[in-house]
């Protein structure tokens, strides 16, 4: 089959290579899936670049950790953080054609799926094998594109509003590179469960799509001062609630922009720059800052609990909430572009890597 992988990590998008592997068969409590589409998100690069291990490096659990040098995403070492050579890919849309043992997997078989994969078996590639617990059947009132996105922007988004910072009615959110479709399904989201959106971005060229999807103000930062807007907004009283993917200087604004008691989830880098801060602008009004790794979150919850979000991301995806534009599509062959397309300043809209057909 024909697979997107890497042999180490890189900087360098050529890199990437597409090569002839072999197809698996799944193990116990697997599915193999027949991969058709596949979107680039940012959090692909990570794998990549190796920021994740990287990061895990500096984590407390890994210090000291002999096998071979590997890191873990958990302190009992039992998830792994993968190294290269593997296939890339972190979600995408496909039909399972083979199972392995257990009821989760027997069942899947045959059905068009959502799965969140993820390195060493990604979902770019023509076939990958997949943990049935990350599997989920498209109902066929969800999109072939919207289906290869129902993972990483959908659950983040409902996942960080409903049931980490629980946003009560009309409170503000605040949210960051809130012209990305994550931050756009956050603006629709508002609508539906009764919080205002403050929707910060650095120009003009999402504002009015997101005041038409019913953002409550937003703020531009090439031309406005993020502190003064978000007073005058609150009348002086902060935000009580804030998401960040950026960091660097503009995470360290939106901490002053927190009320009493306030909170702010962080949950990417776009920045690539450290949160450098004064302590007591979160000492002064008892604020709160968390972390936030979608996987690591899911880990900890009960299966009752997952299968609720999954039900509800599910619902709302049927609705419309979380509808993303594909901006571009691209053959699995042509992935170094489709990755460079992804990359371009100001971008609006998925790209998508169409691997099969149905």
């Amino acid at each position: 089959m024909k697979s997107a992988r890497i042999s180490s990590f890189t900087s360098n998008i050529q890199d990437i290579h597409i090569v002839d592997a072999p197809v698996s068969d799944p193990g116990p409590g697997e599915v193999r899936i027949r991969m058709l589409m596949a979107p680039v998100n940012p959090s692909d690069l990570n794998f990549l670049h190796g920021t994740y291990r990287d990061a895990l490096v500096r984590i407390i659990w890994n210090q000291g950790v002999g096998n071979r040098g590997k890191v873990f995403y958990d302190p009992g070492h039992t998830h792994p953080c993968p190294v290269p050579p593997y296939a890339l890919g972190g979600e995408g849309l496909g039909v399972v054609e083979a199972a392995g043992s257990g009821f989760l997997a027997r069942r899947l078989l045959g059905k068009r799926v959502a799965v969140a994969g993820g390195p060493p078996n990604g979902t770019w590639q023509e076939h990958t094998i997949a943990d049935a617990k990350k599997v989920v059947a498209m109902p066929d009132g969800i999109s072939d594109e919207q289906g290869a996105m129902f993972f990483v922007n959908p659950v983040t988004a409902y996942v960080l509003t409903r049931k980490v910072l629980r946003v009560p009615r009309n409170e503000w959110l605040l949210l960051t590179a809130a012209g990305s479709a994550l931050g756009k399904s956050v603006v629709r989201l508002g609508k539906i469960y009764g919080f205002k959106t403050l929707c910060v971005v650095r120009s003009d060229a999402n504002s009015q799509e997101l005041l038409r999807l019913g953002a409550d103000a937003v703020v531009e930062t090439e031309s406005q001062s993020l502190f003064e807007e978000v007073h005058r907004l609150t009348h002086g009283k902060g935000v009580g609630y804030a998401m960040d993917c950026v960091g660097g200087d503009l995470a360290a604004q939106v901490v002053r922009c927190l009320g009493m008691n306030g909170r702010l989830i962080l949950y990417g880098t776009l920045a690539d720059a450290p949160l450098r801060m004064a302590i007591r602008d979160l000492m002064m009004p008892v604020a709160h800052i968390s972390g936030f790794l979608l996987p690591n979150w899911m880990a900890q919850q009960s299966m009752l609990t997952l299968l609720g979000v999954l039900r509800d991301v599910k619902r709302l995806t049927l609705k419309g909430i979380f509808n993303s534009e594909v901006a571009e599509s691209y053959r699995l062959e042509q992935v170094a572009d489709a990755v460079s397309a992804a990359l371009q300043q100001g971008r609006t809209g998925k790209v998508m890597l169409r691997i099969g057909d149905v």
